[in-house]
């Protein structure tokens, strides 16, 4: 078996076997290659110790990664290399890091160690690939599954829990039975892993072609994470409207939308508030009335508890706020004048994928929020007044025209603006030198 290697990779192999240590790509990148795919970075392991794989690459950059458990990132030629010497681990006491680590020369002892199966392969262009564990059977049947004992491999870190759920979202695979049990059972360890790292795993997770299907599957392993969302799996939709209930109708709406991480955060997160919302008729109806606001709200605590960048968690709180309002052609300008264009075209996107996830009858409207999108473009193109500082007027002119200084000038600006966003006034320079004068005689 041959796996084309990059050039770095293979001078940086060569380096250390001529020097007598065996080297091999491990874990990632080799899974790759058996699944058919193009790897995107590459991790190396050898038998030289951290002292030695320096004075091998002495005339080269190294940035000491993590030295402590024998892991340097080596530059050559320009490409980032992680390469850590063979070793096995102590106990891990805090769910997360070995208390001891152990150098080796045994690469069979270096695999052992790993979460799983088709990550605990290595590749040598002078030896091949070495799969104690046979990892490239599990690639092909696309199983998931932990080497050795699963309830020791998640004790170790507990982080492994959500990785599984990410490589069934990016691989598409399914978790071997055993291995699934382990992942639901200690599942409550993840409060011991940074929510920093946890928010790293959900992120990746949510970006997976096979997103949907895995939280399908494994909805316990998110709610793990984000127990507020546990609630949903449970809740009906008996309307007019929905074919699913309220869970089924989330992993649809994911699966409609595109890879933009705003967009599938918002799409997890927009019927969260249902739950809590939700009354009944006496036959049975149900209805979410105020629930768009209090998924807002769970939005907040959700991203604040995972410590998500600030753009990421306003961006999707709002359009969660805004993802049940209506949307056409009489009143796309005032919302792009609300949200910009970015930000309200993901807003079209995510209602697309809510329509096209209802009821048949319904999901025929969905093209609909599409037809939006180039009409807001246009709008842009066109240089279309949309925010204050595109007005033909300003505060000097206004102060000119007799309106006092002070709050006044913003709410005249702000009536203004209203008027021509609702094509009550041309955006003229006199017309609304008059409209002004007009507001102030009435108000003022």
């Amino acid at each position: 078996m041959h796996f084309p290697l990059p050039a770095p990779v293979t001078d940086a192999l060569s380096r250390l076997e001529a020097r007598g240590f065996e080297a091999y790509a491990v874990g990632g990148c080799v899974r790759d290659f058996i699944l058919g795919k193009t790897p995107h970075e590459y991790d190396l392991c050898s038998a030289a110790n951290p002292d030695e794989l320096r004075a091998c690459f002495s005339t080269e950059k190294v940035v000491e990664t993590g030295l402590k458990h024998g892991t340097l990132t080596l530059i050559l030629d320009g490409m980032p290399l992680e390469i850590t010497t063979f070793r096995s681990d102590g106990r891990y006491s805090d769910s997360r890091h070995p208390d001891s680590v152990n150098f080796s020369r045994s690469i069979s002892e270096d695999l052992k160690r790993r979460d799983f199966t088709c990550n605990a392969m290595a590749y040598s262009p002078v030896r091949g690939l070495v799969d104690p564990f046979a990892g490239a059977a599990a690639c092909h049947k696309q199983l998931l599954q932990a080497v050795g004992d699963p309830d020791q491999r998640f004790s170790e870190d507990a982080l492994r829990i959500l990785r599984a759920l990410r490589f069934c979202a990016t691989l598409g695979f399914q978790i071997e039975e055993r291995t699934a049990r382990a992942a639901i059972r200690l599942s409550a360890s993840l409060d011991k892993v940074s929510r920093e790292r946890v928010a790293k795993e959900l992120n990746l997770t949510l970006l997976g072609n096979s997103a949907a299907e895995a939280l399908r599957k494994y909805p316990q392993l998110l709610f793990a994470a984000l127990p507020q969302l546990a609630p949903m799996l449970d809740t009906p939709q008996k309307t007019r409207f929905h074919m699913y209930h309220l869970w089924e109708h989330t992993l649809q709406v994911i699966s409609h939308t595109p890879q933009d991480l705003s967009i599938r955060w918002a799409a997890l997160l927009h019927d969260s508030g249902k739950p809590a919302a939700m009354t009944r008729d006496h036959d049975g109806t149900t209805h979410f009335r105020g629930h768009p606001q209090i998924s807002a709200r769970i939005c907040e605590d959700c991203m604040a508890s995972l410590r998500q960048p600030k753009q990421l968690s306003g961006d999707v709180r709002e359009l969660v706020l805004y993802h049940d309002d209506r949307f056409g052609p009489d009143n796309v300008r005032r919302w792009l004048s609300k949200l910009g264009l970015s930000l309200l075209r993901r807003l079209l996107l995510l209602q697309y994928a809510d329509i096209a996830a209802h009821s048949p009858d319904i999901a025929l409207r969905a093209h609909k929020a599409l037809d939006l999108i180039p009409l807001a473009e246009a709008m842009v193109d066109e240089g279309l007044c949309l925010n204050i500082r595109d007005l033909a007027v300003n505060g000097d002119m206004l102060i000119q025209a007799g309106v006092p200084k002070g709050p006044a000038i913003g709410e005249i600006l702000s009536y203004l603006l209203d008027m021509v966003l609702s094509d009550s006034v041309a955006n003229e320079q006199n017309a609304l030198i008059e409209l002004a004068q007009e507001r102030m005689r009435e108000v003022w």
